[in-house]
Formats: structure tokens, C-alpha cells, sequence
């Protein structure tokens, strides 16, 4: 009976210990996540003269949408961020890897809407698709233009967000100077299949007969299958992806990695962190499938401004053969494609001051 007690005790203490260590924790957190803007400061710490860090909203497509806008000067070139996904807003990733590009231009870090700081469950969106999005973008660059006084801006799309980039870029010219695509979205229905082709590749050739097992099974979904088709698809696909260096970096990143960064975030608030899955799960189900039937090679034709490629040589997710169909098949007064040797889908995040050096050079800002 003694021994129980005491064992009783002991429990009983560290429910209590773990309880506080939870109460901490969550007192931490919320501590964390003001979600306010957070000053750009200088070498002596303190904020910068003439710079411009800001959370604020605006109305899209009648959505209210959220911008977190920095840069060392107010008065610098505006490039306007267009995120990937759909849903995943990219700046909590920026602030950890890259946020050299605040030092030339006024970063504009657009959260779509239905993510991020934009996604409200009790007030969802029901515009949806690819058309809408690129009349938000449109719309937000008009607003940015005329509030920063640019006749002209820029425009950088990543994954989800160069299909939405260069569809806008195609329609709305006269709005940007120049277009930058990374991770180039081509055709997305027929990446999947290279990518998984890829991967029973690497797989055979490493004698990795778990992933070999996985992959023979695996079958790309058809146009128009449902959420719950797909996701399955991408737990194996993109897991392997990212194993075997093909997919969001080149060196693989956990998921759990990504949650501390979007965690560490001060621009978001308690509830944006708690939100933020939901947020990428709602945008691509609703998305997914217009998204990967989207033939940009088939149809992109000739864009009327300076187009750049910035592709990682070992990206399979949108994967780098396709990008490279794309910009053959593009027609533009300026093109190039670049190639980072040592990243996958996120040379932004993987090789910053390669990636930061070939921007500003585009912009003649060197």
C-alpha cells in the first residue's frame, strides 16, 4: 500500500509538472505572436531611417486579404510576393532563410486569400479558382502602384505562385516590369507523373526497396479526383520527394522544421499559427485540381515584359524538364532560365545570396 502511494505521489507530481510545463509553454507561445510588424533595424539596433515594415489588410475581390510589407527603403523598387501551395504562405520560411532582397526593393508578402493571416473558418471565401486570383493580383498591384507612387513593379511567383505570376504578368503588362518564376509551375498533371518516374529511378538505383515498394504501387489521380484521392498520393509521393532531395530543398527539411519557423513568426498572431494547416488544406482541395489541368505550355504564348526563370537543377515539384518546356515554348522581348546547382524547389531559401545577386542585376540595381 506504502509503494503505491508513493507511486500515486510521484504521478501525481509530474501530471502536475507537465501540466505547468504546458501552461509555460502556452504563455510562451502566446507571447510570441503579437502579430504585429517588427522593425527593420541597423547596425546599432535600432529601427532603420526612411524603412517600412507593416501588417496591414486590404480588400481584394471583395475578401479582405492581409500584406506583411518590409524593406530597408520605403521609396525602393516594389516586388510583390506571390506565395506557394495553394495555401502556404511563404514568409515565416523568408524570414528564417532569406529576407535579402528587403535590402533593394519593398517586399510586399502577400497572404492569399483563404491562407495565412487570410483565412478566417468562420468567413470563408467561395471565389475559389485560378481566375479569381488573378484578378486579386491584378487589383493588389494596381493599389501598390498607386500607394507607392510606381508607374511600374515587380513580380516574383514561387511554385503555386508562378502559375498565378505568369498568368497575371500575361494578362496585366502595362502593371510590371519584369516577371521572376521559381520553382516554374509547366503542367502539373504531367510533373506528377515525371516526378514519380523519378523516383522509382533514384529509388532502383539506391536499392531503397521500401521507397521501391511504395512507389511501384503508386498511381497518379486523375483530373477531377477528390481531396481524399489525392492526399494519400501526396503523404508518399512528397515524403519521398523531399527524402530523396527533390523536393521543397534540396538538403531535406522536415515538416516539423517549417512549424517552428511558421511558430516563430511575430507578424502572426496565436490563432494565424494555430490556423495555418487548415488554411493549406482548405486552399488546395479547392484549388488542386484546376491547378494540375492547367496547360501553361501548351498555352503561354508571348508575355510583353522581361521574363526570368530561377529554377533549382533538382526540383521535382514542379519539376525543372517541364519549367524548361515552358520557357522554350514562352515568347518575350527579355527571357532567361537559370539554373541553381544546388537546390531543388526553393533556390530563394537554399542559395539567397546566388538568388538575391541575379534579382538585383535584373533590376539594374547593381
Amino acid at each position: 500500500m506504502r509503494l503505491l502511494k508513493k507511486a500515486l505521489k510521484f504521478f501525481a507530481w509530474l501530471l502536475a509538472g507537465l501540466v505547468v510545463l504546458a501552461i509555460v509553454a502556452w504563455i510562451a507561445l502566446w507571447a510570441m505572436s503579437p502579430g504585429t510588424a517588427q522593425p527593420i533595424t541597423g547596425a546599432d539596433g535600432h529601427e532603420l531611417p526612411g524603412s517600412i515594415s507593416t501588417v496591414e489588410t486590404v480588400t481584394l475581390g471583395g475578401v479582405e486579404q492581409y500584406l506583411i510589407i518590409r524593406g530597408r527603403d520605403a521609396k525602393a523598387p516594389v516586388m510583390l510576393f506571390l506565395h506557394g501551395g495553394p495555401g502556404s504562405p511563404e514568409y515565416p520560411l523568408l524570414r528564417q532563410t532569406n529576407l535579402g532582397l528587403e535590402a533593394d526593393f519593398v517586399m510586399v508578402y502577400w497572404e492569399q486569400r483563404g491562407a495565412g493571416k487570410s483565412y478566417d473558418p468562420d468567413n470563408l471565401p467561395d471565389d475559389m479558382n485560378i481566375a479569381q486570383f488573378v484578378a486579386d493580383t491584378a487589383e493588389l498591384s494596381e493599389i501598390l502602384r498607386a500607394r507607392f507612387g510606381k508607374e511600374k513593379i515587380y513580380l516574383m511567383g514561387h511554385s503555386w505562385g508562378s502559375l498565378l505570376g505568369i498568368l497575371t504578368a500575361k494578362a496585366h503588362p502595362e502593371q510590371f516590369h519584369a516577371y521572376f518564376g521559381l520553382g516554374q509551375v509547366g503542367h502539373q498533371i504531367r510533373g506528377e507523373q515525371v516526378a514519380l518516374d523519378w523516383l522509382r529511378e533514384q529509388a532502383a538505383a539506391t536499392g531503397n526497396t521500401q521507397a521501391l515498394n511504395e512507389l511501384t504501387a503508386l498511381r497518379v489521380p486523375q483530373i477531377g479526383a477528390e481531396g481524399d484521392v489525392w492526399m494519400p498520393y501526396m503523404q508518399i509521393q512528397r515524403g519521398w520527394l523531399d527524402a530523396m532531395g527533390g523536393g521543397m530543398t534540396h538538403d531535406p527539411t522536415s515538416m516539423a522544421t517549417n512549424a517552428i519557423r511558421v511558430f516563430r513568426t511575430p507578424e502572426y498572431t496565436l490563432s494565424d499559427k494555430m490556423g495555418y494547416l487548415n488554411a493549406v488544406l482548405f486552399s488546395a482541395f479547392a484549388l488542386w485540381n484546376e491547378l494540375v489541368d492547367t496547360n501553361l505550355i501548351s498555352d503561354i504564348g508571348r508575355i510583353e515584359m522581361p521574363v526570368y526563370f530561377l529554377q533549382g537543377a533538382h526540383d521535382f515539384q514542379t519539376p525543372t524538364p517541364l519549367a524548361r518546356e515552358l520557357f522554350e515554348a514562352l515568347d518575350a522581348p527579355v527571357k532567361e532560365f537559370v539554373t541553381f546547382e544546388h537546390s531543388a524547389h526553393s533556390p530563394i531559401m537554399e542559395e539567397p545570396e546566388k538568388f538575391n545577386a541575379f534579382v538585383r542585376a535584373a533590376a539594374g540595381l547593381e
